[in-house]
């Protein structure tokens, strides 16, 4: 498999398919560097982060900057407050990301140390980047 920039949020990020056997997958990435620790995989040093379940059923896949992943010109990895603000016109947090514009399943991870906000404002620097960007199962 060769890992692309095509995302579908919900469903999958770079070729790989949320809900999907991780052992599957990461025979198909037999070119890639692969990392693994308990619910987690790191592709090519973190490039993609991939989550999986005690099913080994990707629930997650998140992706830095090097990969060049954009959504609709609204979200990607690199992105600062200020950008999300002029790409977007509503922002909430759920479940440790930034969901912009009522686009559930692709967000923005926040800072472990907040995981909520009223306005994106509130806590986090107009200029903070945001380093990766994340596709996850809804509901």
């Amino acid at each position: 498999m060769k890992l692309n920039k095509t995302v579908i949020p919900g469903k999958s990020m770079a070729g790989i398919c949320l809900g999907n056997d991780i052992d599957i997958v990461l025979k198909s990435l037999e070119d890639c560097k692969k990392e693994k620790s308990e619910g987690v995989i790191l592709i090519n040093d973190g490039m993609l982060t991939i989550g999986y379940n005690s099913d080994n059923l990707i629930y997650a896949i998140e992706s830095d900057k090097k990969l060049g992943i954009n959504y609709g010109n609204k979200l990607w990895a690199g992105m600062s407050i200020h950008d999300v603000l002029k790409c977007s016109t509503k922002q909430v947090a759920i479940g440790g990301c930034v969901i912009v514009d009522g686009i559930n399943g692709i967000g923005l991870p926040l800072p472990p140390e907040f995981d909520d906000f009223d306005h994106i404002t509130d806590h986090l620097p107009i200029n903070h980047i945001f380093n990766s960007i994340s596709v996850f199962l809804i509901g």
